[in-house]
């Protein structure tokens, strides 16, 4: 990391408006841990689903079920990452704050995909030989509005953006995100696809509904049905924008703080709803009242 304390400079320590000025870069590599636990090791269970009749008496003796494939080859995620950035105190702090620009690389990132043929389970965690990169701006302004010995009052706000894209994936896409519910099994929520947002939305854009209450989808292929092969790809779970606000009131020996935080963009997908809206032919199933 480098910084340049500009306002230090000749040609700037005698503006009295500019109490501190900064020019700062980084650059750095770290591992990425937050990764589930010993998943480089198999995992096994008992069960009867594995069972076998061993003995004259017919009693089912449980069996060994595999639960995650090994993967002794599984490295760590680097992440990559350079900032660039500013800040500043102006006219006696009533203007401060930071403006940084960010870009992270994920290289070999872990990801729990579908598994050889012939393997005891359906996934297994591998490295992928992919890029995800997540850059974006990230801005701080406050004022200390008031400053005298009995009352100060400090208003902060802050917001960042992020633009989350995958790049160089080896393959055309990988599906992930399982669905539980009647009539879904092995359907999955998202997908890895060069130049979209990680873990992005694969799903049926709904239009609405009809004039019986039932769902309208688009057809985008225009064949006349609506089928997976009528999947579009949708804003995933990641918010494009994070902003917040901050104020400190102090009188005295007495303090009031009071911050609010939002986000935009990031969407999720509603199991339960989803669940819930498929009817069974078990008459005993709740659904939703419309």
């Amino acid at each position: 990391a480098l910084g340049w304390v500009i306002s230090r400079e000749n040609f700037l320590s005698k503006i009295p408006a500019i109490k501190e000025l900064k020019l700062r870069a980084s650059w750095g590599q770290t591992g990425n841990q937050e990764v589930p636990n010993k998943i480089t090791q198999a995992s096994y269970s008992l069960a009867s689903s594995a069972g076998y009749y061993l003995n004259s008496d017919l009693v089912l003796v449980n069996g060994v079920l595999v639960n995650r494939t090994a993967n002794p080859k599984l490295k760590w995620e680097v992440v990559e990452q350079y900032n660039l950035g500013v800040d500043f105190d102006l006219f006696g702090s009533k203007l401060y704050g930071s403006v940084e620009y960010y870009n992270k690389t994920t290289k070999d990132p872990i990801l729990n995909i579908p598994s050889e043929p012939l393997s005891p389970t359906t996934t297994v965690w591998k490295n992928v030989n992919a890029r995800i990169i997540n850059k974006g701006f990230e801005v701080t302004l406050g004022s200390r509005i008031v400053n005298t010995k009995n009352i100060t009052w400090n208003v902060d706000v802050n917001a960042a953006t992020l633009s989350n894209t995958i790049k160089d994936l080896p393959v055309s896409e990988l599906y992930s995100g399982s669905i539980s519910g009647p009539g879904l099994s092995d359907v999955k929520a998202n997908i890895y696809k060069n130049g979209y947002e990680a873990g992005s939305f694969y799903m049926l854009k709904h239009l609405g509904y009809d004039a019986n209450g039932k769902d309208i989808f688009e057809d985008k292929n225009r064949d006349g049905s609506i089928n997976p092969d009528d999947r579009q790809i949708f804003q995933g779970a990641i918010p494009n924008l994070t902003f917040g606000l901050n104020s400190t009131l102090r009188y005295k020996q007495f303090d009031l703080s009071a911050s609010f935080i939002g986000q935009t963009g990031g969407y999720l997908v509603n199991n339960t709803a989803l669940n819930l809206n498929i009817n069974s032919l078990a008459s005993d199933r709740n659904v939703l009242r419309k």
